[in-house]
């Protein structure tokens, strides 16, 4: 049954007349304009639940052949991770192990830990999550630590399966208990979507400390991530339609024939002239279907040949291009500049207003993206593993598990537009007292300590080889006249001898 409008009585006239009652905001209106245009509530996770399948299928496929959406997970992994988000441990020796088993950490055998960090951040682009597992290892295999992480596909984790059990609630393949805590992950043994394995398959539940899942929670209460391009998705799709319909017109206009008119009544001996390329003749079998560029095609007498002409957006193409790229750009999350490569008309002010702006939407992502949710758990559970397997001592880790566990995760540094410029922008600051030291060694990928240390080791390696620099501020000022000073006493030094 349709509902009757809702009527208010208004003023007019002198007199109470009935009026339709309107929204108080515009966006809640059910007019015309608005008609059918997002009147469903949904929660956070019904509509991923139906639709995360379907939006998997089409991420991969337009990643595999659009060369934009290509272009866009390359330019986020890179940006987001880069030669490797590394931690700092604040003792040495857990330093060491570190870095060794860090190149023997893939359950797989074929990356180390920075590129399974890049895998995760491809495989939350292009899914909207990154699924790994934990993987514990006999003394005998040889590891320096009894670990290793096995990066899995989303798809191993079914979001339509969800079931109650007693006090058991699986919701889109993850269990949790009575508090709302994730307890299991039901995953598939294998790829649900590789042949091979079909028939064997089969949901395991694995306890929830053993798997990291990482994914960007746009809404609280959501359990499962969407891709990236999801907002994009059609945009990509329209703008391959349009280019392929581009070149076809193209490649039409592009044909140059003939078409000769015979009498149906001609000589069959007569082989037609002997220019051109012959395509087709009058009374053959097959209807002429294709053109082909330098042909001569013959038609019959009762036969013409009309094209259509279709509206043509001209030299309004490539703007419109450029409109539908900027859109996926802002909904893939980069720059135009770096979807495209497109630098036409950018100049330092507005590269680097763009680069700020997208620097910081990284920033954030690996603090409470990769970091929290993907490095922290996998570093936490290596160090309780490498302790308890002996592999390192530290009598009072356990006591003191939280101050073992403050690491410093330091991302690659940033390539700066303008080096010159930023170099000296950063010094006033420093020098102004406006920015730490701390913050400008973290902009370029070192924590201060280790900068500090590679100061001083160089240093001390100049002074035992008897080296002044420029760079040398100890000893150097800015024009280097204290250098010149040394040179020129040197020299008195050797004509003295």
């Amino acid at each position: 049954m349709n509902k009757k409008p809702r009527l208010r009585m208004t003023m007019r006239g002198g007199q109470l007349v009935p009026t339709r009652a309107q929204a108080p905001y515009e966006g809640a209106s059910t007019g015309r304009r608005m008609a059918g245009k997002g009147n469903v509530a949904t929660g956070p996770n019904g509509p991923i639940s139906r639709s995360l399948p379907t939006l998997w299928a089409r991420s991969h496929n337009a990643i595999r052949n659009n060369a934009y959406a290509q272009a866009a997970k390359e330019k986020y992994v890179s940006n987001l991770v880069g030669t490797g988000v590394r931690p700092q441990w604040n003792d040495p020796a857990i330093q060491a192990l570190w870095d060794q088993w860090a190149g023997e950490c893939d359950a797989d055998g074929i990356d180390n830990f920075y590129g399974l960090q890049s895998l995760a951040a491809g495989s939350q682009f292009e899914s909207g999550e990154a699924l790994g597992r934990i993987r514990y290892r006999r003394p005998s295999d040889g590891l320096s630590v009894p670990m290793q992480l096995q990066l899995i596909e989303p798809e191993h984790l079914d979001p339509g399966y969800s079931s109650v059990f007693g006090d058991r609630l699986i919701k889109m393949g993850i269990e949790f208990d009575g508090i709302g805590r994730r307890r299991a992950y039901h995953l598939w043994r294998f790829h649900p979507h590789e042949q091979l394995t079909t028939k064997i398959n089969e949901r395991v539940p694995v306890p929830a400390d053993n798997v990291v899942h990482m994914f960007r929670r746009t809404r609280p209460g959501q359990l499962r991530g969407v891709p990236e391009l999801t907002s994009v998705l059609v945009r990509l799709y329209e703008i391959d339609e349009m280019q392929d319909a581009t070149l076809a017109r193209q490649k039409l206009a592009q044909l140059f024939g003939a078409f000769v008119k015979r009498k149906t009544g001609h000589d069959p001996e007569d082989d037609g002239p002997t220019f051109g390329n012959l395509v087709s003749m009058p009374g053959d079998a097959e209807p002429l279907e294709e053109f082909t560029p330098g042909g001569i095609h013959y038609l019959e007498d009762d036969e013409e040949v009309s094209f259509s002409n279709p509206p043509d957006i001209g030299g309004n193409y490539t703007e419109w291009l450029r409109s539908e790229l900027l859109a996926v750009a802002a909904g893939a999350g980069i720059t135009y500049e770096q979807l495209t490569g497109d630098l036409k008309g950018v100049n330092y002010s507005s590269i680097r207003a763009g680069v700020i702006e997208f620097r910081r939407r990284v920033e954030a992502l690996q603090a409470l993206l990769l970091v929290h949710q993907w490095c922290r758990r996998i570093a936490a559970k290596w160090l309780d593993v490498a302790v308890t397997s002996g592999a390192l001592r530290l009598p009072d880790y356990w006591a003191n598990r939280s101050r073992y566990l403050a690491i410093d995760w330091i991302a690659p540094k940033w390539a700066w537009v303008d080096p010159l410029k930023e170099v000296t922008a950063d010094l006033m600051e420093v020098r102004a007292g406006f920015k730490p030291r701390s913050e400008a060694a973290g902009e370029r990928g070192w924590s201060l300590d280790q900068l500090d240390a590679e100061i001083a080791n160089a240093n001390r390696s100049a002074d035992e080889h008897g080296l002044v620099f420029d760079s040398d501020p100890r000893r150097v000022n800015k024009s280097g006249a204290l250098h010149q000073a040394l040179q020129t006493l040197a020299d008195t030094e050797e004509e003295e001898t």
